[in-house]
């Protein structure tokens, strides 16, 4: 028996002898080649690798050389070496615990096609599941990531995070309720690099935690326009609690081409301002964005805009998501050395508000603007598109008025309509008003050639005016309330030359009465308008007043821009007008008359010209001359084109009558030529045409030529007539039409109609 238990004794010790030296000479790479192509075929993941240690000692690990991985289109990981520690103890409690998990050297490149899970037509996922049935838990004390490269490709654009180092630690999952919601981790990442469709960052860093269904990210950063970024926050039960974010020092410069936008423009372009909504947010509340001295250079609509050393920041931000201008509270202040749009400079600026139920307020905006002061104080509410205009003041400066101004209001449709299109959720302004407005010594310069002028210490007050209401521009009826004011003050107007001094406009009421009242003065002569209008009645009528005296016309001749064009002579002018503000050009009645004594025209002779077309018809209107060719504006374009003398008009008296804001002249001299000259016909100011206006010539009792203007005042149609041919000239078509046939005898004035 004993030998018996010998023999036993010996075979157990033989059977552990055996079983320790498999053990520990065991090699796995022996089986590789099996392992593999069971893996391969199990999976459409594809493995290989060049080789393995392992290690039995407490605790068990891997360590896998030349490891590579991949998905066909989808995925793929190389990396030099991966190393895994495992404890063996928890795996009889179905816990899979990882104390380690180390991958270095490593590429991993992917595309979006991997998170999305592919569907049979009888709905079930085609991915397979590899689960553990004996692992209910998944535990990884570490996982590191180290001088690792991640490319994620999407279409033409990829992100790549260069020389990444990536540490996860205390990840935990229950394996049985995989829920993202029920995992915790926490996460520090940092990197050398991130290059992007977009903007190049360098030093991106991230540190989180998650448990609890709480992400705290403790710090956000990055190196991004040669300036810093960082940020903090936490998301908790759909509720994103940013505590900060903070740009220094950056200098950004974006110019978008008009033929290749970025797909940020494009996603904008055809969003708008819809923000997306998440299944896990549903608030957010931001305590504080805070941009630090950025320098921007850009384009809004095709326009240049450039800030430096902008300083700004939003407080206290609260919304719900997705973010909706009505819901939005936030504090704002910021400041600026700089900020140029176009041709338009601010400096130094400072301004603050807030918003908040709706509304916008801009509490205090002041700046330096073109040599003077600015000061602006505002709201908007988004819901009723309503501007109010609380006051603006403007003082001590000199605005040049430059010729580009022109394109910028040419451009102005198309760049309102590219602005509606991106805010597709606001309205068009539906209501303007203004509650003040200031301009003190003031100096305009305009540097266009269609309007040169010029104004010296411009003195502007403007109280509660309604500009815009229920998305229509009020008419001169709806303007005129009784708490409106305006009053213009410039000592020194200049236009073309000609030099108006201590000009002035007063617009205002006293109870219901209306009044308003023009002054000015001009070298050697003065004008005046003064009237009144009853606010209280309807339709508000008005009757004014209106007289002048110039005993030099001399500047005058300076608005015809010809310097070979000349004026001289006295006027005097009066009338009365009255009507209504309502449609105010077709309720305006009343007369007008003009009177001058001696009116000249120096260097044309008058007379001549129509010796020359009446008596030789075939030399000098077949074959038009000048003033057949041009109409009147020959006088003041071309005189030197006509006959050299002296042209001039004595005792001149005209009066027109005004009915219905139609201006008429019955058939009246213009004495002190040989012939005698005509002037009727109507200029409708309503419709603003001419209607039938004419310049008869005759020699008693025969008319000899006609000139007719008619048609709107933008591109008239002007013609002549001549008594001895049977062909009308058309001035613009410079061609000849043929007329009904007139007799030969000679008509009365009053009865001609050529």
């Amino acid at each position: 028996m004993k030998r018996l238990l010998d023999l036993f004794a010996i075979f157990l010790l033989l059977i552990l002898a055996t079983s320790v030296f498999f053990l520990f000479s065991f090699h796995p790479d022996r089986y590789k080649s099996d392992f593999l192509g069971w893996f391969n075929q199990q999976s459409d993941w594809q493995l290989t690798y060049q080789s393995s240690n392992w290690s039995l000692t407490d605790p068990l690990s891997i360590e896998i050389y030349g490891l590579e991985l991949a998905k066909s289109e989808q995925a793929a990981l190389m990396a030099k070496s991966v190393q895994l520690e495992l404890a063996a103890l928890p795996l009889l409690k179905g816990q899979l615990s990882l104390k380690l998990v180390t991958l270095e050297n490593a590429q991993l490149a992917m595309r979006p096609e991997l998170l999305q899970a592919s569907k049979l037509a009888d709905g079930h996922s085609t991915q397979q599941d590899f689960s553990l049935l004996w692992i209910n838990q998944l535990q990884i004390k570490q996982l590191q990531l180290k001088d690792s490269d991640v490319l994620w490709q999407q279409g033409q654009q990829s992100y790549h995070l260069k020389q990444l180092k990536l540490s996860i630690e205390d990840f935990a999952v229950d394996l049985a309720h995989p829920s993202p919601s029920d995992w915790q981790f926490s996460l520090q990442a940092s990197a050398e690099k991130l290059d992007n469709p977009y903007q190049e960052v360098q030093l991106p860093q991230l540190n989180l935690q998650y448990s609890n269904q709480k992400l705290s990210i403790t710090h956000l950063g990055a190196d991004l326009w040669q300036g810093s970024f960082y940020g903090s926050g936490e998301l908790s039960n759909k509720h994103l609690q940013v505590q900060q974010l903070v740009l220094n020092n950056a200098r950004i410069e974006h110019f978008t081409q008009p033929k290749d936008k970025s797909p940020l423009a494009n996603q904008a372009s055809t969003q708008g301002q819809q923000f997306p909504s998440f299944s896990w947010l549903e608030q957010i509340d931001i305590d504080s964005i805070l941009l630090n001295k950025i320098s921007m250079a850009t384009q809004v609509s095709g326009h240049n805009l450039v800030l430096n050393h902008f300083t700004g920041e939003l407080e206290n931000i609260h919304s719900r998501w997705p973010l909706k201008q009505e819901q939005v509270t936030a504090n704002y202040a910021f400041i600026a050395d700089e900020v140029t749009f176009d041709q338009f400079q601010l400096s130094e600026l400072t301004a603050s508000g807030a918003v908040a139920q709706g509304r916008f307020t801009l509490d205090a905006f002041r700046s330096d603007v073109f040599k003077g002061k600015l000061s602006l104080a505002l709201d908007y509410h988004w819901q009723q598109a309503a501007l109010n205009i609380q006051q603006l003041t403007l003082s001590n400066s000199e605005i040049p008025i430059q010729p580009s101004w022109l394109s910028l209001m040419q451009t102005k449709d198309n760049a309102t309509e590219q602005v509606s299109q991106a805010l597709t959720t606001s309205p068009r302004l539906q209501q303007l008003n203004i509650e003040q407005v200031n301009l003190q010594q003031v100096k305009l310069l305009s540097y266009l050639d269609q309007f040169p002028f010029s104004a010296e210490g411009l003195n502007v007050e403007l109280r509660h005016l309604a500009l815009l209401k229920d998305g229509q521009w009020q008419n001169i009826e709806q303007l005129w309330q009784p708490s409106a004011q305006l009053f213009i003050e410039a000592p020194e107007l200049a236009f073309r030359g000609i030099a108006l001094s201590h000009v002035s406009m007063d617009v205002g009421a006293e109870q219901q009465l209306g009044y308003f009242n023009l002054y000015g003065e001009l070298p050697l002569g003065q004008f005046e308008l003064q009237g009144q209008a009853l606010l209280d009645q309807q339709h508000k009528p008005w009757k004014a007043e209106i007289s002048g005296l110039l005993l030099n016309l001399s500047s005058l001749a300076r608005l015809a821009d010809n310097r070979d064009f000349k004026l001289l002579g006295d006027l005097t002018f009066s009338g009365k007008l009255h009507g209504k503000l309502q449609d105010f050009n077709h309720n305006i009645d009343g007369s007008i008359d003009l009177h001058s004594q001696l009116l000249q025209l120096p260097g044309v002779d008058l007379e001549v010209t129509l010796d020359q077309i009446i008596e030789s018809p075939r030399q000098y209107f077949e074959d038009p001359n000048p003033l057949i060719a041009n109409g009147l504006a020959v006088f003041w374009q071309a005189p030197n084109s006509l006959p050299k003398g002296l042209t001039q008009f004595t005792n001149l008296a005209l009066s027109a009558t005004i009915g219905q804001g139609k201006l008429s002249f019955a058939p009246q001299r213009l004495p002190g030529l040989r012939y005698q000259l005509t002037l009727q016909g109507d200029i409708d100011l309503a419709a603003q045409r001419f209607d039938n206006l004419q310049f008869v010539v005759a020699d008693q009792p025969c008319w000899r030529l006609v000139h007719t203007i008619d048609g709107r005042w933008s591109a008239p149609t002007m013609s002549f007539d001549h008594y001895r041919s049977q062909r009308r000239y058309l001035v613009e078509q410079h061609q000849f039409v043929q007329t009904p046939q007139v007799q030969p005898c000679r008509y009365p004035l009053n009865q001609v109609q050529p």
